[in-house]
């Protein structure tokens, strides 16, 4: 016969199947601690998967380390987490990480205690954000991670979203073209020149460096004179535009390290340049701005500051809606760029130092599948061995 406390570990759970109101059946458990208190956690898929987590509560028993707190999902994320992680990212990935928590994860877990939290209850909220983002992957490993600090911590028996609990919903392709075609691009060229080479010579500029770069808008807005060789015809990208953590403008780091790079430009670049250069300058001394030579930025506001991320996208868009092009984004067009070299035979390795990816996979992987292939030459050519 078992003694008292064996008997006790043996009876500290009790197991009971519920049915949800959709017809699914889940598993609750009931269990308590040293202290006799009672605890119901919910939301397993089978007896097992409750009989485990139970399992580990007896293991962290004996090793001293019970769970007897209420910390929330959100004081988990502001004491432990975000301190650490903020000190060790670039100011611009912290923005984007703290606003998809603000928009998103917060609101919908942060005020649950987080050891009640149940893969269940995440998988639900994976589905509602799904409702609002495409890549809800992202969220849910981004939340995940939060559940990995607790576990850490020792402040959860379990990670409710660890690999392979979650099921994320099938993102449907967008069949939106990323870049344009051959034609569209010299129907885009010519637009350019007619619309704004005269009445806006800025936009004209700054979206025909895009074009023939193949840069980044935010390293495009971040040049300055002193980055521009019109004599030997090069640009050098070392910078980037990107967000501090008040969200605001400033000029740091490129994107990865392999995106610092010379362009070679052509001699009519060199020409669209040169001829900035001097409307640039006239422009300014109207305005009573200060025009600061080398160290002057290629591109600003009316204000003479950083020129605001959305303004060459309504730009394009404008071109796009008057000369019935498709949309494509100012990225677009560092996509038309590289997907142009490829078809006219430029080798993929050239491609990609001029890019600024870090390796040749990348390249291919971003541009292998940008146009349909409807070349009839693969074709042509086992046709010619048949008839040989």
């Amino acid at each position: 016969m078992p003694t008292s406390r064996a008997y006790m570990e043996e009876k500290m759970a009790f197991y009971q199947k519920y049915q949800l109101k959709n017809g699914k059946i889940k598993w609750l458990v009931m269990y308590r601690d040293s202290l006799g208190k009672q605890y119901k956690k919910r939301g397993f898929r089978t007896k097992k998967e409750a009989q485990l987590y139970v399992a580990n509560i007896k293991v962290e028993r004996a090793r001293g380390r019970e769970i007897n707190h209420n910390m929330t999902y959100r004081e988990v994320y502001e004491e432990f987490f975000i301190g650490p992680y903020t000190a060790s990212r670039e100011e611009s990935t912290v923005v984007r990480f703290t606003r998809d928590f603000r928009c998103y994860i917060l609101p919908t877990l942060g005020d649950r205690p987080i050891k009640k939290i149940t893969t269940a209850e995440c998988q639900a909220a994976v589905m509602e954000w799904s409702k609002h983002r495409k890549n809800v992957a992202k969220l849910g490993q981004q939340a995940a991670m939060i559940f990995r600090e607790a576990l850490a911590q020792h402040l959860i028996y379990e990670n409710p979203m660890a690999n392979g609990l979650i099921k994320y919903p099938r993102v449907k392709p967008s069949h939106r073209p990323k870049s344009f075609t051959k034609s569209e691009f010299q129907t885009f060229i010519k637009a350019l020149k007619s619309d704004y080479q005269t009445k806006l010579p800025r936009a004209f500029a700054f979206l025909w460096l895009l074009a023939f770069t193949g840069c980044r808008k935010s390293e495009v807005a971040a040049l300055k004179w002193q980055d521009i060789n019109l004599d030997d015809g090069y640009i050098y990208i070392h910078h980037s535009v990107t967000r501090n953590l008040q969200n605001g403008l400033k000029i740091g780091k490129t994107k990865t390290s392999s995106s610092v790079r010379h362009i070679p430009i052509d001699k009519q670049t060199i020409k669209v340049l040169s001829e900035w250069y001097t409307r640039q300058k006239q422009e300014m001394e109207i305005l009573g701005l200060d025009f600061k030579n080398k160290k002057q930025l290629l591109f600003t506001n009316i204000n003479g500051g950083l020129l605001t991320p959305s303004k060459p996208g309504k730009w394009m868009h404008q071109l796009e809606k008057d000369h019935n092009l498709p949309y494509v984004t100012p990225h677009g067009l560092r996509h038309t760029y590289g997907t142009l070299l490829l078809e006219a035979g430029t080798p993929i390795t050239d491609v990609s130092k001029l890019l600024g990816h870090s390796n040749v996979a990348t390249t291919m992987q971003v541009y292998i599948d940008l146009h349909p292939v409807t070349s009839h030459q693969a074709a042509n050519t086992l046709a010619a061995l048949a008839n040989d």
